[in-house]
């Protein structure tokens, strides 16, 4: 079959190149006049591959399987493009990013849409600004660095901080509001895929999720497409109308990538050793995000989260001050936190959202408010109290409640937090409803809060949370709440 489509578009170009150097995954290729940068081309034994670059007669090609292609083997171009075919039938499949099914179920079946990796952004005029909230179901990423649908924000911080968890709760929140979502792993162990795939079956919203990975172990040519070809599964759903989230976990891998192809295609280095044509890059696949006008009156969107990775809390790095100047924000996944017993591990004093509170409403704005004064009056007492000397009662006041403060905004892995529990639990906290309680029995109610709450009386709080215009009424309706809360604790 492999020989019959060699030869099928060997008739058709009516141009036979040959193999003249290999360094895998990198062959280099003459023959072919009329070849063009970004064009497929096919090897004698079938293997696929893409033009990265003409250089005096002699094309570089990036092949993307593990075979092993000899000096002097024959290659035909196809005259297309490179492509990878989209269906909607990707939902629920784990994919590689040639879009080609590796879970052992069979073919992605139903009508396919070749589209090319690369195509320019959005112009200004299809754009629309962020003005929906897009919640994550994490409460100290929803209350202190709100996002928007539409936003690209940056997840930063060290290994083994929480990261990968937070974009996982954030996507099992998005699924139930309709939002379709796309989990690009891009050079991870398989062990750390395998995590994801379970945590998302377990939550029971695999089906709505298209998992495209490329392990650690796959050539290094996988790892460089599979942003551009995650972009490209997300803008085709939402060519749709629909409204996708996609994750990049994580783009250092991805600059690893294409460092180490552009060492062995011997292009001169750059700062830490990375290409200068890194920045633009990754630009060009972020700026393909955003709400975008897809018909007269309609507005689908594309919000991404690019994950990058740092040593010792480092974000000076080349890569990560890239992606902080490209993106509309960032969340720091601090490993000091994550010592302190905080998780997840979000340090909310250095994580930023640029476009995020345009999101937010009256209610909201204020008991944001309230809360950052408190956690900042907080932290000052904490340091004073690290000191050993000895605080006024005022400033223990203060330190007790920044204790409880620290308890809600704690949260399992397993938790996923809606926008109405979040006010409730703090309203309930500034109504002085756990004035007296102990850090551990407070712990423990606000379990038998998240058991109880459910239902018809979730709704009613609800919509009785949605008509609020500040804090105050927030707050007197936590305090008539009250009784009906401590009858189940």
């Amino acid at each position: 079959m492999s020989k019959e489509k060699f030869k099928k578009y060997l008739e058709k170009t009516g141009e036979v190149g040959y193999v003249i150097h290999s360094s895998n995954p990198i062959i280099y290729v003459s023959g072919l006049p009329s070849l063009k940068k970004g064009e497929a081309i096919i090897a004698e034994n079938g293997e696929r591959g893409v033009v990265f670059g003409m250089d005096r007669g002699k094309a570089e090609v990036l092949m993307f399987e593990m075979g092993e292609i000899r000096g002097g083997e024959r290659v035909s171009r196809t005259n297309n493009l490179f492509r990878i075919e989209i269906s909607d039938n990707l939902l629920g499949r784990i994919v590689n990013p040639l879009c080609l099914p590796i879970d052992g179920v069979g073919p992605v079946s139903g009508e396919k849409t070749p589209l090319p990796l690369e195509r320019d952004a959005p112009g200004i005029t299809k754009r629309e600004v962020v003005s929906r909230p897009f919640e994550t179901g994490v409460m100290i990423v929803d209350l202190l660095s709100p996002l928007g649908h539409g936003q690209r924000e940056m997840v930063v911080g060290d290994a083994k901080t929480g990261k990968t968890t937070f974009l996982l709760q954030t996507m099992c929140n998005q699924v139930k509001k309709g939002v379709i979502c796309v989990y690009v792993g891009i050079g991870k162990e398989s062990s750390a895929l395998k995590g994801v795939e379970d945590y998302l079956r377990e939550k029971g919203v695999f089906d709505k999720v298209v998992m495209m990975i490329t392990p650690s172990n796959d050539p290094s040519t996988l790892h460089y497409i599979a942003p551009f070809a995650g972009i490209t599964v997300a803008e085709y759903f939402r060519d749709k109308g629909n409204d996708v989230f996609v994750i990049f976990d994580d783009l250092s891998n991805h600059a690893k990538a294409y460092r180490e192809i552009s060492l062995l295609l011997k292009n001169p280095p750059g700062r830490e050793a990375y290409p200068g044509d890194i920045f633009h890059i990754h630009a060009s696949i972020i700026e393909r995000a955003g709400n975008v006008k897809i018909s007269h009156d309609k507005v689908a969107s594309i919000t991404m989260l690019p994950v990058a990775e740092t040593l010792e809390n480092d974000i000076s790095g080349f890569i990560q001050t890239n992606l902080l100047s490209m993106t509309d924000g960032h969340i720091f996944f601090d490993i000091n936190e994550l010592k302190r017993g905080r998780y997840p591990a979000v340090n909310s004093f250095l994580s930023v959202s640029r476009v995020g509170n345009q999101t937010r409403d009256s209610l909201d704005k204020e008991i944001v408010g309230k809360i950052e004064e408190r956690l900042i009056e907080y932290r000052k007492t904490l340091e004073v109290a690290q000191f050993g000397a000895e605080l006024s009662k005022e400033k223990q006041k203060a330190l007790d409640f920044g204790k409880k403060m620290e308890i809600l905004l704690n949260q399992d892995i397993k938790t996923i937090i809606p926008r109405t529990m979040q006010f409730l639990l703090f309203g309930l906290l500034f109504s002085g409803f756990w004035k007296d309680s102990a850090p551990g029995s407070m712990k423990k109610e606000i379990e038998k809060i998240f058991e109880n709450v459910r239902g018809e009386l979730f709704f009613e709080i609800e919509e009785k949370i949605k008509r609020m215009k500040n804090a105050e009424e927030l707050k007197d309706f936590c305090e008539e709440l009250a009784p009906r809360i401590e009858r189940f604790l």
